[in-house]
């Protein structure tokens, strides 16, 4: 999705570093065995300051922001198992450029998710979004108004996609899992779809939708809404702190990645996260500020334990934490908050719910 740059194609605006609010997020599809992924040596080696672990923690920035908003995390380092990472505000009014072409991904998978900052309402999204799913005869059209994680699974048909109109400023996050590197982003070279206008890196030319097919688009009895997580059953109980956004594991979407989103308030602080875990597959998680002013102020400080060291880490910032394959982590756990916040975690696999909130 051509975001920043109004002559600039997908694959180009990603692997230039721009805001890309781009349609695409690499992660074995439920056909394909997932490899454990294990750190490289440079991974694994001590960091400069003494620590082990800070290597993996990277800070949100007030980057430049453009018409268009603003890039929190402008150099993600490598995170072994994810390919691609891309985190950003959007602000009002809009509309903003969108992707017109319409794109599928073969052995990935794909989260896109919108989150609304809202303090009262973590539902919110304070924004209107307009996105399809399928091709041809399967294409629907959703209105997403609520924070949504749209999960995109192996082969499967997307976009256009458009933010019609933005009423309070809107979180965007796009991962990718896959067994590429972090930091170029762009769609992998078996991808079909491209931007309007001409093929880029190679990519096939793909026309967006006419209007005429854009109409004929179901827009109820839905058979891929079950892809659009936003909220969780009524049995799934709130964590002590914190409201549920969404939620998805192997079990509720064959072959899906361990993935939790959650609103946390300041109120009941302090209280636990996680206890302690590990997993198969690397892990990514981010501390994501709803202050309307300053992305990067979490409004909240928040321990983190990592390896069987326990070392400990304060964040009081917007971040990003990676935790390699089959490495132990937690605590994590709010010490104090004036703000809310929202956390999300995403297992590079399809895993069983493990942690205990």
């Amino acid at each position: 999705m051509d975001l920043l740059k109004r002559n600039m194609g997908r694959r180009q605006f990603i692997a230039a570093g721009s805001l890309a609010i781009g349609a695409g997020m690499l992660a074995r599809p439920s056909d394909l065995v997932f490899a454990a992924n294990v750190p490289s040596q440079d991974a694994q080696g001590a960091k400069s300051d003494g620590t082990k672990y800070g290597r993996y923690i990277t800070y949100a920035v007030n980057s430049e922001p453009t018409d268009r908003g603003i890039q929190m995390f402008p150099a993600v380092p490598d995170l072994p198992g994810f390919s691609t990472l891309i985190s950003g505000r959007m602000p009002p009014p809009g509309p903003m450029p969108g992707h017109d072409a319409p794109e599928k991904h073969d052995n990935e998978i794909e989260y896109l998710i919108h989150l609304g900052n809202d303090p009262d309402d973590p539902l919110d999204l304070g924004a209107d979004v307009d996105f399809f799913m399928g091709k041809g005869k399967w294409l629907e059209r959703y209105a997403i108004n609520k924070s949504t994680a749209v999960y995109l699974p192996n082969g499967m048909w997307h976009c256009p996609w458009k933010i019609k109109k933005i009423r309070t400023e809107m979180t965007w996050v796009n991962v990718r899992i896959g067994s590429g590197k972090t930091g170029g982003g762009g769609p992998p070279p078996d991808a079909q779809g491209g931007a309007p206008g001409g093929a880029q890196g190679g990519m096939p030319e793909v026309e967006g939708l006419s209007e005429a097919e854009k109409s004929k688009a179901k827009t109820s009895n839905y058979i891929f809404d079950k892809y659009l997580l936003s909220g969780v059953p009524k049995e799934m109980k709130d964590p002590k702190g914190g409201k549920w956004i969404a939620y998805t594991d192997c079990t509720k979407i064959a072959g899906g990645a361990l993935t939790r989103i959650i609103r946390y308030n300041p109120k009941e602080a302090p209280y636990t996260i996680i206890d302690s875990q590990t997993h198969e597959y690397g892990t990514l998680f981010l501390f994501h500020s709803t202050d309307l002013k300053d992305c990067t102020d979490l409004g909240a400080e928040i321990e983190l334990c990592m390896g069987p060291e326990k070392e400990k880490h304060t964040l009081n910032k917007s971040a990003l934490v990676y935790v390699p394959a089959n490495t132990v982590h937690g605590p994590i756990r709010v010490t104090n908050a004036s703000k809310p916040f929202n956390f999300l975690e995403i297992v590079a696999g399809p895993e069983l719910p493990g942690a205990v909130y």
